[in-house]
């Protein structure tokens, strides 16, 4: 989800086959100017595209149908444009406009994604190198947005699209899916969980009634980390000292209907949201609830769990070389063994 394989190892589209995507989604007369890969996805390959009448854009693309991949992932783009187009009524340009979607052209197994492109850098960029940005103005920005973006409902729980077998009807029930699909997902590509996958599924199981106070399926997007958070650099608009502040929130093909305290996961990845004084700020100013009761403190390690598997077993369909996905490994490892040593003690 976070860890970036390099973009050689997500092919786009020939030059022919970019120029019949365009021509499908902005009429026959459209034509690239230029177009030019972006960092950061990790499973779509994206592309910020530029036509000749000066219209920019991002294209996100899926990968072929025939590529390997997690049994959530299908639907991804079809996912992201329906989280755009329930949360713009509410967060207007901080979330990206639909500008056309599809099918790839001869691939009908392949979406395509075409999005308005949002201003600003990633909070991830503006707090690394040598002088990171204070970005506590859009911290509580973000909360803001965030307390919004959770007043959005749905029907049933689990993932928008793809498999049925991963939504139902109460969040107990869809989030054990999700887990075992992961579980199962890390046995067909033979990679061996901490634990054992049959200890995590008996420890995941055991705290299920952990999420039974969740009744309502909530708009989730669960990869809120500062990769995916847009700010303004300093001094834009305004002085040389001017905080930063929220522009955008991209990349939600990962979303699912569920407990919105899951995005408290992402949001402080690998640490701890609590410490996030001005994210909870924002949050709170805007009707958000947060009780850090044992109960939630139980649940955000459910969801601490699901998210280090995902990203434990992901480097393998993804083709990630296996020197990188060692690494990646040796440090998630702990980190969920950690997790489920918690689960299999009494919440507290």
């Amino acid at each position: 989800m976070c860890v970036q394989p390099p973009a050689a190892d997500r092919p786009f589209l020939a030059d022919p086959a970019l120029d019949a995507l365009v021509g499908s989604a902005f009429g026959r007369g459209a034509r690239v100017r230029e177009h030019t890969a972006l960092s950061g996805g990790t499973y779509n390959t994206v592309s910020s595209v530029v036509l000749r009448d000066g219209r920019r854009s991002v294209l996100k693309v899926a990968p072929p149908a025939d590529r390997p991949r997690l049994t959530y992932e299908q639907g991804l783009l079809a996912t992201e444009a329906l989280v755009y187009a329930r949360a713009r009524p509410l967060l207007g340009g901080l979330v990206p406009r639909v500008l056309a979607s599809g099918r790839v052209p001869g691939e009908p197994g392949r979406e395509y994604l075409f999005l308005d492109h949002l201003p600003g850098e990633t909070l991830e960029d503006l707090q690394s190198g040598e002088a990171p940005v204070r970005s506590s103005a859009a911290r509580r920005d973000l909360g803001r947005a965030v307390a919004a973006l959770h007043t959005v409902t749905g029907d049933a729980f689990g993932y928008p699209a793809g498999s049925a077998g991963l939504r139902a009807d109460t969040w107990p029930e869809a989030f054990r899916a999700m887990v075992e699909a992961v579980v199962a997902d890390a046995r067909r590509f033979s990679v061996p969980l901490p634990g054992g996958g049959a200890e995590v599924v008996r420890l995941v199981s055991a705290n299920l009634v952990h999420l039974a106070p969740v009744r309502t399926p909530v708009l989730t997007h669960f990869d809120l980390w500062d990769g995916n958070v847009l700010a303004s650099r300093p001094g834009a608009d305004g002085g040389p000292d001017r905080e930063p502040r929220l522009t955008g929130i991209i990349d939600a093909e990962r979303a699912f209907w569920g407990d919105p305290a899951a995005d408290l996961v992402s949001l402080a990845l690998f640490g701890d949201i609590r410490d996030d004084a001005d994210f909870l700020a924002g949050y709170r100013d805007t009707g958000g609830v947060l009780d850090f009761s044992p109960g939630l403190l139980r649940r955000l390690a459910l969801y601490r769990t699901y998210l280090y598997l995902i990203m434990f077993v992901e480097p393998t369909p993804r083709g990630r070389a296996p020197a990188d996905a060692a690494r990646t490994r040796g440090f998630l490892g702990p980190l969920l063994e950690a997790e489920l040593a918690g689960l299999a003690g009494p919440a507290s």
